[in-house]
């Protein structure tokens, strides 16, 4: 009876001191997660306030809350729904976690923690809040393509997420970065959730869709739930996380066809407890440890903004994204999500990590939210500031970059390359898998070949070892060329779509936009690869990696612009070829393109004649890139201070919407109102 009565003390104080807490954070504009972690504090054994909750009681509300927490982002979680986030969202999503990890797992390594442990925390670090971001979406009625962009990464991003609970859980669980046993638990799980996700589907949509449409809303809910905790409690019996169990079961039952529905019922529930969960994640945070480590919470925390910032935007703009576009959803990314305390607890739990490194994520966790709302309001103006500052090379080869790559994402093009790029998409996956497995198993096998090849004597052990090195070495150089070579076959599929003004098979174009595509492609099929091997390779083989990446890519996309720049400088007139004059005769305005291209020519009686380009503001007022100014046959950077002149040809890129948007910026008059 006692232990009741605790259970009913705990859970009266804990939500009584949330909800004072949300509520006033709520008053201060801010995210209700930063209340419900100070509300942990409150109630926790750190602070000197006479309010103590059981450790033990939040903790096992909060699990209620972890487990509902991914049903509902299984609920949201389907394979049409990521396939329409498309190529943009997959890419961008993954170079971020990606990059993400690799620079807090050096970070973490070069301040003496161990392997896993590191990979732990980088991983924790390397999701943003899906929670935070769609709150002050709505309270600041954002819309439009920042919204969709970052929610598709964010999807991906959990995705990811899923993957890196998986293998560090398996990691841990064997006690240290054992390659053959991580193959051998993996293989596992892969087994297991063929095997649920297989059986499940013949039967959990079906029985949720009859449930949904005769049953009532109690019922529907009651289901749900008992489905939510009996596939995480499987989960957990097969040796597994029950949020991974709590996901499949939401993706189950989003199969149904009824996912909405029932998320809008589990909704008050899920709120519920992962507020338990943040509040129990709150009491674990020390202020003492806080202000001991506070060049540790700086650091981090800089580390997120700015690699997030930095990856996204280099993503998005691999993916034919507008730069802008980007900048503005990189800096809105800046911040470390809720899975992240779902991942840092799994590797407490285990074993894998010290619990102090609570405090110190909570402590950036706190830090980085407070620092959103400023980020998204930054985004607009770095954007501009990014777009002005941005060489006129690089700025024309993004812009006709842009301009394929939209046209690209059209729907009736989407199934267009067929079985060919698929199969070589796969190809490549393949290869980059392969490399992985080199890398983690090399050790492994180079002491069992050592053993059995080395001779007497030192002499004969180094022989040995540098024979294994030199077949190990030469099998990855094989691979990486044969990567190398299927990604330019990819690319070379790609281009050959049809795309505005023949984008993809000009001689010129193609050579600049095959460099892009196939660093997207290698990004989006080894970066996945490699943080699955991490904890595996040596600390300096991985900085010299990450180093190498990060400044070959900036070279080669230099070097292709500057190429690009002196092929159009020398022949600039078929950017010309069916130029638009809205605000001629009929004949001056021929048939739209389906794709993000278009080219407005200036006539007598356009209404902008005369006006700068500033002082129009077309990529701020319609969201389109102006990618060049073409008069008499030559390329002028389209700086502010240009005058439009009669006969200048705009060349524009963006969706179609924006581009509609933009020839109606030019056709008003200056004084605001449409020509008669």
């Amino acid at each position: 009876m006692e232990d009741h009565a605790r259970l009913l003390l705990d859970l009266a104080m804990v939500l009584g001191v949330a909800a004072l807490t949300s509520v006033l954070f709520q008053k201060l504009k801010q995210p209700a997660v930063l209340g419900y972690l100070l509300a942990g504090m409150i109630v926790g054994p750190h602070v000197p306030v006479p309010l103590v909750a059981d450790l033990g009681n939040v903790r096992l509300m909060g699990e209620l809350g972890v487990i509902l927490l991914m049903f509902t982002i299984g609920l949201e979680f389907s394979l049409p729904r990521l396939l329409r986030a498309g190529p943009p969202a997959l890419l961008t999503g993954t170079l971020q976690v990606g990059t993400q990890l690799v620079a807090g797992f050096l970070v973490a390594r070069l301040l003496g923690w161990a392997p896993l442990e590191s990979a732990f925390f980088a991983a924790s670090l390397s999701i943003a809040s899906t929670m935070i971001l769609a709150k002050l979406f709505d309270e600041r009625g954002i819309r439009g393509a920042l919204k969709d962009t970052v929610l598709g990464v964010l999807l991906v991003e959990d995705l990811h997420a899923v993957l890196l609970l998986a293998a560090l859980t398996a990691a841990a669980s064997l006690g240290g970065p054992s390659a053959g046993a991580i193959a051998g638990t993996l293989l596992k799980l892969g087994v297991f959730l063929a095997v649920l996700v297989g059986a499940g589907r013949l039967v959990v949509p079906r029985m949720v869709r009859w449930v949904a449409d005769h049953a009532r809303d109690e019922v529907l809910l009651v289901v749900a739930a008992a489905l939510c905790f009996g596939l995480a409690q499987l989960a957990a019996w097969a040796g597994f996380s029950v949020a991974m169990g709590a996901f499949v079961a939401g993706m189950l039952v989003c199969e149904s066809g009824r996912g909405r529905k029932v998320e809008h019922l589990v909704h008050p529930l899920r709120d519920l407890f992962a507020a338990m969960f943040f509040v129990a994640v709150g009491m674990l945070m020390e202020p003492a440890v806080v202000l001991r480590d506070w060049p540790l919470v700086l650091l981090f925390t800089t580390l997120v903004i700015v690699v997030n910032a930095v990856a996204v935007t280099v993503g998005a703009t691999l993916a034919g994204l507008p730069l802008a576009l980007g900048v503005r959803a990189g800096l809105a990314l800046g911040q470390v999500g809720e899975f992240g305390f779902i991942l840092l607890s799994a590797g407490i739990g285990l074993g894998a990590v010290d619990p102090s490194r609570y405090a110190l994520l909570a402590a950036i966790c706190v830090a980085t939210a407070l620092a959103t709302p400023a980020l998204i309001s930054a985004g607009e103006p770095a954007a501009r500031l990014a777009e002005r500052h941005l060489p006129l090379a690089l700025k024309t080869y993004l812009g006709l970059y842009q301009s394929w790559a939209a046209a690209l994402r059209a729907p009736a093009l989407r199934k267009a390359p067929g079985a060919a790029v698929r199969r070589t998409f796969l190809q490549l996956l393949l290869d980059a898998i392969l490399i992985g497995l080199v890398g983690a198993l090399a050790p492994r096998v180079m002491r069992m070949a050592t053993a059995w090849l080395e001779g007497p004597g030192a002499f004969g052990h180094t022989l040995a070892q540098g024979a294994v090195l030199l077949a190990a070495s030469a099998l990855v150089v094989l691979l990486v060329g044969r990567m190398l070579r299927r990604s330019r076959v990819l690319a070379e599929r790609l281009l050959d779509l049809p795309g505005p003004g023949d984008l993809g098979t000009r001689p010129d174009t193609r050579r600049a936009f095959r460099t892009g595509l196939r660093l997207g492609v290698l990004l989006l099929t080894g970066l996945p690869v490699l943080a699955a091997v991490l904890a595996l390779i040596p600390l300096a083989s991985l900085g010299a990696l990450g180093a190498a990446v990060a400044l070959a890519i900036p070279l080669l996309v230099w070097r292709r612009a500057r190429g690009l720049q002196r092929d159009l400088s020398a022949d600039a007139e078929w950017m010309g070829t069916d130029a638009r004059d809205p605000w001629g005769t009929p004949e001056a305005a021929p048939a739209l393109h389906s794709g993000g291209w278009r080219t407005l020519r200036i006539g007598p009686r356009c209404p902008s004649l005369g006006r700068n380009l500033g002082d129009l503001d077309l990529p701020g007022g319609s969201g389109v890139v102006l990618v060049a100014l073409l008069r008499e046959g030559h390329l002028l950077e389209p700086r502010p201070e240009a005058r439009l002149q009669a006969g200048d040809l705009l060349a524009l890129s963006g969706p179609a919407s924006a581009l509609d948007q933009a020839e109606a910026l030019l056709g008003r008059e200056p004084g605001g109102g449409l020509p008669a």
